[in-house]
């Protein structure tokens, strides 16, 4: 097992200039490397020294998924500051809620988010990290204090009938799950490097714990790509899993029954040509749904699917 969840800045270094991060925001398409995520971590560590916030202190994280939000978490992370992370979608009055209960020394997030939090409290807006972030010094900034059993994150339930209840998380808890998947891994990397990079397209927010595995745990072991897409519109999912060469999609059920209805009012026999195909040989399949197929990409092939039940229709569906 790794000491510590920090240890992955070290396969963020190793992996170097390979392409980490894909973001949209609009028709802008953001690519960050490996070395620039590591390199930005650094420098939102070295901005906690700064400010002496220390182990066990508090920092909430608010904004939307990309390079920004991975390297503010991954700069508390190797100090020992407790992050807070809330969904970007979730309501302002929940959010003043859980910064009350967890009395945070910096918020950091996106400039309109923390905006309608007002002036009182501490903030540190993503859109100024590239400018007012400080340099590293050079030398490893994890904190030696760092183990196991140190917490790293509180995430909140959703309150909307009462307080939000806040679950502690410790460098153990993701490890123990995160462990045998990574060591049996190693058995099958070599079936991957034909297909290298793996490219995630990531659909689910950072604040939740399969978001998490799928966003920030599992591509680093495959140095694979992690594009985060945040406008949940069938023809836009589809289009950019064709033209990015997407191999797998993360995502919670209501987006395969998205695309499901899409693929539905484009061709409304696709339903009895599934029945009719049951029990065929995969390859007989794969020809019998090609255009389905050459839609998606040839590069497609997996959902990985969490955070709710998977109806039996749907999954037999796909």
């Amino acid at each position: 097992m790794r000491s510590s969840l920090a240890t992955f800045l070290d396969d963020f270094r190793r992996h170097g200039d390979a392409t980490a991060i894909v973001a949209y925001r609009g028709n802008r398409r953001i690519a960050s490397t490996w070395a620039e995520l590591a390199t930005l971590a650094d420098r939102c560590a070295a901005e906690l020294m700064r400010r002496q916030i220390s182990m066990g202190e508090r920092v909430v994280l608010w904004g939307s998924n990309g390079l920004e939000w991975m390297a503010a978490f991954f700069g508390c992370l190797q100090r020992g500051v407790i992050v807070v992370p809330l969904d970007p979608a979730g309501a302002l009055d929940f959010a003043q809620r859980v910064i009350e209960n967890t009395r945070p020394q910096l918020i950091l997030g996106h400039r309109e988010l923390l905006r309608s939090l007002g002036e009182s409290l501490p903030t540190f807006a993503f859109e100024d990290f590239a400018q007012q972030l400080p340099q590293p010094s050079g030398t490893d900034l994890r904190d030696p204090a760092l183990a196991l059993d140190t917490p790293f994150q509180i995430l909140f339930t959703s309150g909307t009938t009462a307080e939000p209840k806040g679950i502690v998380h410790t460098h153990r808890n993701v490890l123990a799950s995160l462990d045998p998947i990574e060591r049996e891994m190693q058995k099958y990397l070599k079936y991957e490097r034909p297909f290298h990079p793996i490219r995630f397209l990531h659909t689910l927010p950072l604040s939740h714990v399969f978001g998490q595995f799928m966003g920030l745990w599992i591509p680093p072991l495959l140095a694979a790509e992690v594009h985060f897409e945040t406008r949940l519109q069938a023809q836009r999912l589809i289009e950019t899993i064709h033209r990015e060469r997407i191999s797998v999609v993360c995502s919670v059920p209501r987006v395969l029954d998205l695309l499901r209805s899409h693929l539905l009012a484009l061709e409304p026999s696709l339903a009895e040509r599934i029945q009719a195909a049951g029990g065929e040989k995969a390859w007989k399949r794969w020809w019998r749904f090609r255009k389905i197929h050459r839609l998606f990409g040839y590069k497609f092939w997996a959902f990985v699917c969490g955070g709710a039940s998977l109806s039996s229709d749907l999954e037999s569906f796909w």
